[in-house]
């Protein structure tokens, strides 16, 4: 019963938004503007909260979804009505200030969590539609573009070569490297250092187009960066679709074949987005150790916020590993350049009218994140900058959309304030300890009755709705370590909404050794100001012994700010990275075969430079003879579909069991290296095993599983020793200006 009232509420509210969400308004209204004397709220607060973990844990939830968000809601847009009614009080201008921001970042919390309830209201899983039956002859024509700026010659052929090797028809498939580090403008640059470095560039990849049929164009200014890039080469193209590929981004085989079909089943779909999927672990995974041990920061966005925005007919643009219809994107200009997050910004504006996009929640590309954190930082600053323009240049809320296309949109560009609610949570409770700023006016009761059961609420509906996607405290350590940084970038965008400029993503850093990030310094300030928040703490509860329930209400809120800037410090302590390529594990057959002998392995890892394997005694119990170090040997790798490859690599050593192998020539022999994208990239099945997490922790075990991290990767000693000698450095230096001065 409860399953079929979920779906006759689910259709309702996607075909008359405007009269459910009115219905419900005015009863939410009435429900959570209603007074109830404390026995009463107490019992609809922790009612709630034990009925959802009761559902939760009883497996039951899911059949009384709605009936348990809904009671989510309620409880929590009750504690903020109280909170905005009840405990603003005026006790002086620094305390009423304190009391306004904090209240501030709490309804914005809740703003963004009733959204988050409203985009996971159903999950769209949508499924590819098969091109098989489609004579070749009527398949539409697709050009692959792929920009390109001052990234490595390898990355950006990897990417070309496997869109070549896509199953499509060749005569419909055009590649195209749009190569803005080689414009004329770089290779006309004054110095003749970048002149010469952009020159070689330019002769580098046209002569791996012209020698693999692949398009090069580049343009005489770069402007606009990417959007600029990609709308300069539009006069070239001549494809009635456009796929957009970083130039990162390896895609699958069958990339094509299941994103083509869903053009030609609508005339009116613009955009067919699908996930990015990366091997390769950011700095934070990397960091804290927990790359492929836990879900990844992206997942809860492809997998589950995708999927929702889906649902509301408000799928959109990511940048990259997506298909555009050409005319559609004609109407408009072109990619949008009003903002640095064009991708967005386009796929708004053709929403707006009121043409179609599809998601696709099939990983068909592979990619590189950020390795080191400012490149992260760099990278979320221009995705928050860019988001903040489109709220306020090309706000969703007075484009021509839908309601519930505008309620997505919002969402999605909100959602980049987050910074500005981290931030005052960190030092809120500071404000008291250390300064004495009564910022949140309640009584002891109160805060049984109304704070406590809606901050256990907020921790159980963002495991009910993410768990599978997103671990307990996650987001709470990214947006820590990130705010910090947006926070300033984000101010900057409202002082100058056009100011903002593209800023590419360093991708494929190394570095020989551990080494502290240039930006740790603000979290060392925060972790200085949390101990001495600390000691104050004690302070008061020993000497103001009438103010000891607020006292140790902000110590345990202290206490967990500390456990977040301990994170922040584990992941500016940058871990070496010293391999080119990223190993992946992998499991085909190989033989080798010596010696009128052929011997038998299995495949550990392998990257696009070198692979490793483990080889099994044959009948007789003998394994392969000892290898000649440094000798290049034939290696027959056979994937699961039979199919058979030669590789040939310079056996290095013996290691663990396993034999190494590098592969020397790949980079100058274009069919090596065309064999190695079709092992590593070409089939989606290498990767299920690659990323599945089935393991979902419950809040309190992924605080543990996270606090045991922060314990054993954190570095406190050396960043202290580090921060001091730049302290004294920077000491000396001022003391030696004042003195010559």
């Amino acid at each position: 019963m409860w399953a079929k009232f979920q779906e006759v509420i689910n259709r309702s509210i996607r075909s008359y938004p405007q009269y459910v969400l009115g219905i419900f308004a005015i009863l939410f209204f009435i429900l959570i503007s209603s007074h109830f004397n404390p026995e009463s709220q107490a019992l609809i607060a922790y009612g709630t909260v034990g009925f959802f973990i009761v559902a939760i844990m009883a497996g039951f939830a899911d059949k009384i979804r709605l009936t348990l968000l809904f009671l989510a809601l309620l409880v929590s847009w009750r504690y903020i009505v109280w909170r905005v009614t009840d405990t603003i009080v005026y006790t002086g201008f620094f305390d009423f200030m304190g009391t306004l921001l904090l209240v501030i970042a709490e309804i914005y919390g809740l703003i963004l969590s009733t959204l988050g309830i409203f985009t996971s209201l159903n999950l769209l899983d949508r499924k590819p539609l098969s091109i098989a039956q489609i004579s070749p002859s009527k398949l539409p024509t697709v050009d692959v573009v792929i920009p390109t700026y001052n990234e490595a010659f390898e990355l950006v052929i990897d990417t070309a070569l496997a869109s070549m090797m896509m199953h499509y028809p060749k005569e419909k498939l055009r590649v195209c490297i749009l190569d803005d580090g080689g414009s004329d403008q770089k290779i006309s640059d004054p110095d003749p250092t970048k002149r010469a470095i952009a020159l070689k560039r330019r002769e580098q990849f046209q002569r791996f187009c012209d020698e693999n049929g692949v398009s090069y164009i580049t343009r005489e200014r770069n402007i606009n960066a990417k959007a600029g890039n990609i709308n300069s080469a539009l006069r070239y193209l001549e494809g009635e679709l456009i796929l957009i590929l970083d130039c990162d981004h390896i895609p699958t085989h069958d990339f094509l074949e299941n994103t083509v079909g869903e053009f030609i089943h609508d005339p009116k779909m613009f955009l067919v987005q699908t996930p990015h999927a990366f091997y390769n672990p950011d700095p934070v995974e990397k960091n804290l150790n927990v790359f492929r041990h836990s879900p990844s920061e992206n997942e809860m966005f492809y997998y589950h916020i995708q999927k929702g925005h889906d649902f509301w007919e408000s799928s959109f643009f990511c940048g990259s590993a997506a298909v555009l219809r050409r005319k559609y994107l004609d109407e408009v200009g072109g990619i949008a350049g009003e903002t640095i997050t064009e991708d967005a910004e386009t796929a708004l504006k053709l929403h707006a009218r009121g043409y179609k996009s599809a998601y696709i929640p099939i990983p068909m590309i592979r990619g590189l994140q950020p390795e080191s954190f400012s490149a992260l930082v760099l990278q979320r600053v221009r995705w928050s900058q860019g988001m903040i323009q489109i709220f306020l240049l090309v706000n969703p809320l007075m484009q021509n959309l839908k309601l519930h296309q505008k309620l997505s949109y919002f969402s999605a560009s909100f959602f980049w304030f987050f910074s500005y609610a981290r931030v005052v949570y960190l030092l809120a409770p500071l404000g008291y300890l250390l300064f004495g700023l009564r910022v949140y006016h309640a009584t002891p009761m109160e805060i049984l009755i109304y704070t406590i059961p809606n901050l256990i609420l907020a921790i159980t509906v963002s495991y009910y709705l993410y768990r599978k996607v997103r671990w307990s405290f996650y987001s709470e350590v990214y947006e820590t370590a990130l705010s910090l940084f947006t926070l300033p970038a984000i101010f900057s965008v409202f002082l100058h909404p056009r100011a903002p400029e593209f800023a590419v993503t360093p991708k494929g850093e190394n570095s020989e050794e551990d080494f502290i990030s240039q930006l740790y310094t603000p979290f060392i300030l925060i972790l200085l100001l949390i101990i001495a928040g600390f000691f104050m703490g004690i302070y008061r509860f020993i000497f103001d012994p009438v103010s000891w329930t607020v006292t140790l209400t902000t110590l345990v809120w202290n206490s967990f700010n500390l456990f977040l800037i301990l994170s922040a410090l584990v992941i500016v302590y940058e871990k070496r990275q010293v391999r080119r390529y990223t190993r992946i594990p992998s499991d085909e057959l190989v033989l080798l075969t010596l010696n009128d002998q052929t011997y038998y392995g299995k495949v550990s890892d392998i990257s696009m430079g070198g692979i490793s394997v483990k080889f099994y005694e044959d009948e007789e119990g003998n394994l392969p003879p000892v290898l000649d170090r440094y000798t290049v040997y034939s290696l027959i790798v056979e994937d699961e579909f039979g199919r058979k490859t030669v590789l040939k690599g310079k056996y290095l050593h013996h290691f663990k069991y396993t034999s190494v192998f590098r592969f020397t020539e790949a980079s100058d022999d274009m069919e090596q290296r065309k064999a190695l994208l079709r092992i590593m990239f070409g089939q989606n099945t290498r990767w299920i095993e690659y990323e599945k997490i089935e393991e979902h922790l419950t809040p309190i075990a992924a605080f543990v599983h996270l606090a045991s991290k922060i314990r054993h990767e954190l570095q406190l000693g050396k960043i202290m020793l580090h921060f001091i000698a730049e302290v004294k450095l920077s000491w000396a230096n001022f003391v030696t200006t004042k003195f010559k001065g």
